[in-house]
């Protein structure tokens, strides 16, 4: 059997614990979505005004062009320094999913 191989960039990891639980979510944006992205139940980026109406964030990147299905985090430990600087957002206290949890305390080599 023949096969090609395609190598793309790493993802980044935005988890600071194994332990995390994540639903399927479909991206309906028309470009690219980062990982750690805040996102709500219609698969739309929650503008930066209104972290209030997530429902949780991208666990990988999501180019909706070629594959608008993706992984939302909806429960886990997750580290905010680099989901700040790869999704190039700030998280404030308005950013309430009540199983993620957001350290910015931990050393983490980028």
């Amino acid at each position: 059997m023949k096969f090609t191989k395609t190598s793309v960039g790493g993802t980044v990891e935005i988890l600071a614990a194994d332990d995390f639980v994540a639903i399927p979510i479909c991206v309906t944006e028309a470009a690219a979505v980062p990982a750690g992205m805040p996102m709500t139940a219609a698969g739309k980026k929650v503008a930066t005004t209104s972290y209030a109406t997530a429902v949780g964030m991208l666990l990988y990147d999501v180019d909706p062009t070629k594959n608008p299905n993706g992984a939302l985090l909806v429960q886990g430990v997750v580290d905010k320094k680099k989901v700040e600087s790869h999704a190039s957002i700030t998280l404030d206290d308005t950013f309430a999913v009540p199983g993620i949890i957001l350290r910015d305390n931990i050393g983490v080599n980028e």
